[in-house]
């Protein structure tokens, strides 16, 4: 009881801590200047949409996801923050994109352990070998998405210890 306290209230305390962590080489943080366009119009519903804390990998410590932004060349990307245990935390970019695509268009959010109907089981097209027809979570993992389009889940795949993405609209 007394350890999913201490986990509850470090989940509380952790986001307040996390900026003190410096991102990757010529990345940064998204600042109070980066609310614009599809975050500052849904800022009300998903105050944060740039960042997600939970135990992704199943270490029993909180790990965070981001969308980080790199102004030269222009790019964001999703990067998570592993706590790794007893190691040294430890950044790993999930994906990256470049170009005019905004950040402010896409955003991520908390996907509970659980069961989803991913886009190929719900028909969108055919599941390709290993692409499956529900996801089984079974801890948190990332809902990455483009506001009122598109989504998938971000979970950390043990058996090939990494992050796997799987369409789910």
């Amino acid at each position: 009881m007394l350890r999913a306290l201490i986990f509850v209230l470090m989940l509380m305390v952790w986001p307040a801590l996390a900026q003190s962590t410096k991102p990757p080489m010529g990345w940064r943080y998204p600042t109070e200047g980066d609310y614009r366009s599809d975050w500052a119009e849904f800022r009300k519903d998903l105050p944060r949409p740039f960042q997600v804390v939970a135990d992704f990998n199943g270490d029993s410590r909180p790990d965070e996801a981001w969308i980080l932004i790199r102004e030269k060349p222009a790019a964001w990307g999703v990067f998570m923050y592993l706590s790794n245990g007893e190691k040294a935390a430890t950044w790993r970019q999930v994906f990256g994109v470049g170009g005019d695509k905004e950040p402010q268009n896409y955003g991520i959010s908390l996907a509970p352990p659980g069961r989803y109907k991913t886009a190929c089981g719900k028909g969108y097209w055919e599941c390709k070998k290993g692409e499956p027809e529900i996801l089984v979570l079974n801890r948190p993992g990332i809902n990455y998405f483009r506001y009122e389009s598109a989504s998938s889940i971000i979970y950390w795949n043990s058996r090939a210890q990494r992050f796997t993405t799987v369409a789910i609209s």
